[in-house]
């Protein structure tokens, strides 16, 4: 009996589920669910709530329809309850918990899934129990009831995209404004009305058409490569042709970037302002206001002029009438011919008498001069004497009279100029004192230049004392070479018998004294050997003695020289000689003393790191260049300029931590010059000091000793004008 039964319940939900299948929407499919439902016995009242994406669609039968919106406002009490028993999957009576709008019967709850198994909605009916096959057969209607509601979403969704795209366009084609939307290739994919007739063509327009429309496209897309590159807006003038007569347009182009999310990287929209017109009435309204600009600023010229004249001149000036009356008249004049009311009694009484005086005088003068023929006399020059108001003291004055004629050739106004003699006169007296001055300051300047003439030839006769004695001493030491190296050389060699106890046995005292003695006399003679090689060059009395040289030979000799001091200091010594280094043709011994003080330099001032030598050539190897540089204690930039004098040591102190003559650098330089070569430095204190030599691979010989000693001058007198440059 119960397998029959079975089968027609699963007749009947299949049947559902073609119906539901077949709805229109959503809604009918929710509808269909509910007539399902209330074909079952008892029962009388069934809602549906269908979730999707967070839009809840609910419908009803046998409520009221406020119940039914309840169910569809996600904020009310029986939409988050029904919410949770959909999350939760399990169907079961409302009871106690429910909502009062559900607790007026006994309601059940039997939760549907969507396609992807997630409960999705559920049904709820009173009856108190669960009619046989439904939760099963929703399992199977449930997923086809929420992709019908999601179609209709999505349906909802596109209507409302295509209203608002359709609204959009109507609104961006009823722009009077060209609107072109391109892509990051720069090719259209959307313009308005207005843009299509500047950019778009057809089958049926003319070639000029097409040509302006050819043009139009190349311009603007020009356009678009140089202004999208710029992030943000970008406002631009942009000129164009009109398609339909072929003038020229003028736009205002705003481009802005279409964000990703709206359009592939690189799409642009772009808005045309025509600023054609309002360009075109912009010129002529500059052209206007130039033109107002310039008449008023010729108008406001001439009436600067004019006030300049009349208002601000430094002389009196007066403007009478044919009646000899006076007009007008500047500041100036006002002082002489008028004086205020309130100051012509009292203490002004007598200057009111002197401005009466001043203006009876010159009315008398202007009315003779009105007397005269206008042809003939049109201009007059007559000298007066008035007096002045303040001072009570005569003013004698030039009075330059002009008339101005009117339009019946009669006399309309006469302009008078006062020109104030006492001025003059003292302007006279001052040329003269000036003259006299003048003649004056000739006679002391002549003097002046004789006592500095006189003064000049003395320190020429001066300077070339000193040169002399200089010369002189630099003689005297060169040639005492022999004179003062041969004690030195005998206390060595005795020194050294002594100590090799030829002589007999020595204690360890005499040993230490002995050894002392031969290093004192040791440093003597450096020194000597210095002050007289520096006294050789000076005196032009150093030879060159040029031979064939390789200088990789000069370098293994240095580093031999100077390993000993290397390992007593415990800093690395490097080297770099390219194999393409020529052969020079120079003097051998000087090249290696060279080389040799400035790397006894660089050790001497290091005590960590390293110290390097580097050769190398240039000029398309005219030259060639040795390069020391070491890691040692550097030079302060303001002793840059002084490691090259003779005797000259940055530290000069009494308490000097680094011992020498101060003749190396000095020598070395010497040298150089003496070689025709150059040496530079570049130091900074604490990070240690770069010397760089550069000599000629063949050095001329010097002629003889006064070409020696000249150019040992030049040397000096150029390094002491570049330090003073310095």
């Amino acid at each position: 009996m119960s397998e029959p039964r079975d089968r027609a319940l699963d007749d009947r939900w299949k049947d559902l589920l073609e119906r539901v299948a077949f709805a229109a929407d959503g809604a009918d499919a929710c509808r269909r669910v509910l007539e399902e439902v209330l074909n079952e016995p008892d029962v009388n009242r069934a809602l549906v709530l269908l979730r999707h994406d967070g839009v809840p669609y609910a419908d009803g039968y046998g409520f009221a329809p406020d119940v039914v919106s309840e169910l569809g406002d996600p904020s009310s009490d029986v939409h988050r309850y029904l919410a949770e028993r959909i999350d939760s999957g399990d169907p079961g009576s409302v009871g106690s918990t429910g909502p009062p709008v559900l607790q007026d019967g006994s309601f059940v709850v039997i939760p549907f899934p969507g396609p992807s198994g997630v409960p999705v909605g559920c049904v709820v009916m009173d009856g108190g129990v669960e009619p046989p096959g439904l939760a099963r057969s929703l399992q199977l209607v449930g997923p086809v009831v929420a992709r019908a509601r999601a179609l209709d979403v999505l349906a909802e969704k596109a209507e409302r995209l295509g209203r608002r795209d359709q609204l959009l366009s109507t609104v961006v084609d009823s722009l009077s404004d060209p609107v072109v939307l391109t892509d990051n290739s720069h090719d259209f994919f959307y313009a308005n009305k207005r843009a299509e007739k500047l950019f778009g063509s057809r089958a049926h327009d003319s070639d000029g058409r097409r040509r302006a429309v050819q043009v139009n496209d190349l311009l603007f897309s020009s356009f678009l490569m140089q202004s999208v590159t710029n992030e943000g807006p970008a406002s631009r003038e942009l000129n164009l042709v009109d398609p339909g007569d072929g003038s020229d347009l003028l736009f205002e182009v705003i481009s802005i970037p279409m964000p990703p999310a709206v359009r592939e990287e690189g799409a642009v929209i772009s808005v045309l302002r025509d600023i054609t017109d309002l360009k075109r009435a912009v010129s002529e309204l500059e052209v206007q206001f130039n033109r107002s600009r310039m008449a008023e600023q010729a108008a406001r010229r001439e009436s600067d002029r004019l006030n300049v004249i009349i208002g601000n001149a430094g002389d009196p000036i007066l403007v009478t009438d044919g009646d000899s009356k006076i007009i007008l008249m500047n500041v100036e004049a006002e002082r002489l011919f008028d004086v205020p009311e309130s100051e012509e009694n009292g203490e002004g009484a007598a200057a009111g008498r002197a401005v009466r005086a001043n203006d009876t005088k010159f009315t008398t003068l202007i009315s003779d001069f009105l007397l005269q023929d206008y042809e003939d006399h049109a201009r007059r020059v007559q000298e007066l004497v008035l007096t002045d108001p303040v001072t009570h003291e005569e003013l004698p004055v030039e009075v330059v009279s002009s008339k101005i004629s009117d339009h019946h050739g009669g006399v309309s106004a006469i302009v008078s100029v006062l020109h104030d003699l006492t001025q003059v006169v003292e302007n006279k007296r001052l040329a003269w004192e000036l003259r006299a001055l003048n003649e004056g300051l000739e006679e002391r300047i002549r003097l002046a230049t004789e006592e500095l003439e006189e003064r000049n030839r003395r320190l020429e006769w001066q300077s070339r004392e000193l040169e002399k004695a200089s010369r002189l001493k630099s003689e005297f030491l060169a040639s005492m070479s022999h004179e003062l190296r041969t004690p030195i050389n005998a206390m060595l060699g005795y020194t050294a018998l002594v100590r090799e106890e030829i002589y007999g046995p020595l204690n360890d005292q005499q040993h230490n004294a002995l050894k002392k003695v031969h290093g004192s006399s040791q440093h003597l003679l450096a020194l000597i050997n210095d002050i007289l090689d520096l006294s050789k060059i000076e005196a032009g009395r150093m030879p060159l003695w040029l031979e064939d040289v390789r200088i990789e030979g000069i370098v293994e000799e240095l580093i031999q020289t100077v390993e000993p001091m290397i390992r007593e200091k415990d800093v690395d010594l490097s080297t770099t000689v390219p194999e393409d280094l020529p052969t020079l043709h120079t003097d051998r011994t000087k090249v290696k003393q060279i080389v040799l003080n400035l790397l006894s330099n660089a050790v001497k001032f290091t005590h960590e790191g390293g110290v390097s030598l580097e050769l190398g050539t240039m000029d398309d190897g005219a030259r060639v260049s040795i390069v020391v540089k070491d890691t040692g204690i550097g030079i302060d930039e303001a002793h840059l300029h002084s490691i090259f004098d003779d005797f000259r040591q940055v530290d000069q102190s009494s308490t000097r931590k680094y011992g020498g003559t101060g003749l190396g650098l000095s020598i070395t330089r010497k040298l150089v010059d003496l070689m025709g070569g150059s040496i530079s430095v570049e130091s900074h204190e604490g990070e240690g000091s770069t010397f760089r030599v550069e000599l000629p691979v063949r050095v001329s010989p010097l002629q003889d000793e006064d070409e020696r000693r000249e150019m040992a001058f030049r040397s000096e007198s150029s390094r002491k004008s570049d330090e003073a440059g310095g």
